[in-house]
């Protein structure tokens, strides 16, 4: 039992039978990845800084060993795909050029005329020197460096510690720096029954706190509508956590509605109709509320992946379009007021908050409400 395993059977015991499915999962899906392979991933997208403005980032997938937590016997969280796309096996060498390769590509796409930011993911952990060694981590910051204003790494909380974040700013200025966490929700029976995410709500405070003594960035990531969760659950828990994080200092907020991955708890329960992706209403009213809670200081980014499609967050199938498109631009642009002013009207609008207060009805919460955050005001 390595160092992780042994952190989350103590936090997190599991029940055997969970725990084994999970397990079992991720074999399948393990199988289905390559032994090696050293291809880049990159995109771009609109980018808010903090001064408001809005520029170009430019995001790489980087071909480590993926997540350790996924690769533990726990089988990782219950809707994660993401290390399917990582070699098994990536080489040494592979792995020390690849600084040198993505800022090849960088400049390629345009370089410092284009990007004020770039983001790195391993579908894991940028500070696990299990995927990323210290020293190649530091090659990383010193090429891009001079080249942005912003450099957003990845990582579970359990990797930020004094000796790896230290490790960092050897080599960069901390006001440059953001360490995004994917904490999920702030209820550890949440993140244990329904996600299988192996840390609490205590270690994410903690990372927290070291990242804002060194003055460094933190971004959380949010989960809307985890399995085993109602719309309304969903809706309620992904508020709280972003007030929470609120709390402890967390400036950037990205909120993420489920996308049903192969190969997942998730994807078991979607096939035999027992779960449905969130509705686009619940990430736009999530977006809303948790905009209004933070202020203006604070980034709230919901860009939903697949939105509109059969396993990606939903409508009704007319304005799912107009809904990605109008959170996209609230994402670049953090303008609270289009947010509020250009929401599309379409009759689903009813038919979710009747699906809703169905809920709230059911579970002895209260009676109709014509807004469903309405007690939140």
């Amino acid at each position: 039992m390595n160092e992780i395993e042994k952190l989350s059977e103590k936090n997190f015991p599991l029940n055997k039978d969970f725990k084994n499915l999970l397990f079992n999962l991720r074999v399948i899906s393990n199988d289905q990845r390559k032994i090696n392979h050293d291809k880049i991933i990159s995109w771009i997208d609109d980018h808010p800084n903090p001064d408001g403005s809005v520029s170009k980032a430019l995001t790489y997938v980087l071909p480590t060993k993926g997540c350790k937590y996924a690769m533990a016997k726990h089988g990782g969280c219950s809707m994660c795909t993401l290390p399917m796309d990582n070699p098994l096996e990536p080489t040494e060498e592979e792995i020390s050029i690849l600084p040198q390769r993505s800022l090849e590509i960088f400049k390629e796409k345009g370089g410092s005329d284009v990007f004020s930011a770039v983001k790195f993911y391993t579908s894991g952990s940028f500070l696990d020197r299990w995927e990323i060694p210290s020293k190649i981590q530091q090659d990383f910051m010193k090429l891009f460096k001079d080249q942005v204003d912003e450099i957003i790494l990845e990582t579970r909380c359990e990797f930020v510690n004094k000796k790896n974040i230290e490790n960092l700013l050897e080599v960069i200025d901390s006001r440059k720096l953001v360490i995004a966490i994917g904490q999920e929700s702030t209820d550890d029976e949440i993140n244990k029954r329904s996600i299988n995410k192996g840390h609490t709500l205590k270690q994410f405070a903690r990372a927290v706190k070291i990242l804002n003594s060194y003055n460094v960035g933190v971004k959380g990531y949010i989960l809307l509508k985890p399995i085993f969760l109602s719309e309304y659950a969903a809706l309620e828990d992904a508020i709280r956590t972003g007030a929470a994080m609120k709390k402890l200092g967390v400036e950037n907020i990205s909120i993420n509605p489920s996308y049903i991955g192969k190969a997942t708890l998730m994807d078991e329960m979607y096939k035999y109709d027992n779960y449905r992706p969130p509705w686009l209403w619940s990430v736009y009213f999530s977006a809303l509320k948790i905009k209004k809670l933070l202020g203006s200081s604070a980034r709230i980014i919901c860009d939903p992946v697949a939105a509109g499609s059969d396993r990606g967050p939903k409508n009704c199938g007319e304005c799912d379009a107009d809904f990605k498109t109008l959170l996209k631009s609230f994402s670049a642009t953090q303008d609270l007021q289009s947010l509020l002013n250009d929401v599309p009207k379409c009759v689903c609008k009813e038919i979710y908050l009747s699906s809703i207060n169905s809920e709230i009805l059911y579970n002895g919460m209260g009676v109709y409400h014509e807004y469903p955050l309405k007690r939140w005001k």
